[in-house]
């Protein structure tokens, strides 16, 4: 298969016990326990016309055309956040089968390090460059109870399951110089896993802490990307699922592609991350 070999950012200093939590600070990296550099060279496949799936590999890339006419309007417009996240809920219900989608909040712009100027108003907008899934079991299952607590229209106690999803989107045009990389969830073993708390400064919200996993290198992992985004295309990928007999998180990361050629527009992107209920 076509695809790349490119440095994923593994955590090098696990904590031997695996009980104590490394951190990562988005807004003060050197204030970060977890190590990650040097990366590991890793083969990442082309995924373009695999036939994925969410509750096998944990991602499927979908077409989406989204009625959204400035993705950079996102998080400064709250008429564009609602728009997008009424459209993006309608498609997971579709593309999933749940009988209801509620969305984690609006979207989230990310843009490469030389946007300096999209940077500077923004925080926790820069790509994440190691392999982490959004959440733990036990932090995935607090934010469910969360949402279930403070969201009236929610019961958890009246469905069967429950899955969080996250969209990611390009929305700059291609090639991109730092595509997403996800990783098949059947690859990932219980003993790659390292809990990182990510601390993060949220405009509006300020600091919020929040367990993540991380992931230290397994020679067994199998990459994937899919190069060449357009804006009408989302990855869906999962963050949560509470029948772990399926394919419950999907570590991903941001790469440097070696091949992409110079010059080129940095990347930008949007996610955005959603409970999904299901009978």
């Amino acid at each position: 298969m076509t695809g790349v070999e490119a440095a994923i950012n593994y955590v090098r200093n696990p904590p031997a016990d695996r009980t104590t939590k490394l951190e990562y600070v988005t807004e003060a990296e050197e204030r970060n326990t977890m190590v990650t550099l040097p990366g590991t060279p890793m083969w990442i496949t082309d995924g373009r016309g695999l036939a994925t799936d969410l509750d096998r590999e944990g991602f499927v890339l979908v077409r989406h055309e989204s009625a959204v006419a400035d993705f950079h309007r996102l998080m400064e417009d709250p008429a564009v956040d609602q728009q997008y996240m009424a459209e993006t809920a309608a498609m997971l219900e579709e593309l999933t089968g749940a009988t209801q989608v509620f969305m984690l909040g609006g979207g989230k712009k990310r843009y490469g390090e030389s946007a300096v100027d999209k940077l500077a108003p923004l925080s926790n907008a820069k790509p994440a460059r190691y392999p982490h899934a959004d959440n733990t079991d036990a932090s995935a299952e607090e934010l469910a109870r969360m949402m279930d607590m403070f969201v009236a229209e929610i019961d958890l106690a009246a469905h069967s399951r429950w899955v969080m999803y996250n969209v990611w989107r390009a929305i700059t045009p291609p090639p991109q110089d730092f595509p997403l990389a996800v990783c098949d969830a059947r690859s990932l073993a219980p003993a790659d896993e390292v809990t990182v708390t990510a601390i993060t400064e949220e405009r509006d919200a300020g600091e919020i802490v929040h367990d993540t996993m991380s992931y230290v290198h397994n020679p067994d992992h199998r990459w994937y990307y899919f190069p060449d985004m357009t804006i009408d295309e989302v990855i869906v990928f999962k963050s949560g699922d509470s029948d772990p007999t399926k394919a419950v998180r999907v570590a991903h990361t941001a790469f440097t592609d070696p091949t992409c050629p110079p010059g080129v527009p940095t990347r930008a992107s949007v996610e955005m991350r959603a409970l999904a209920l299901f009978d």
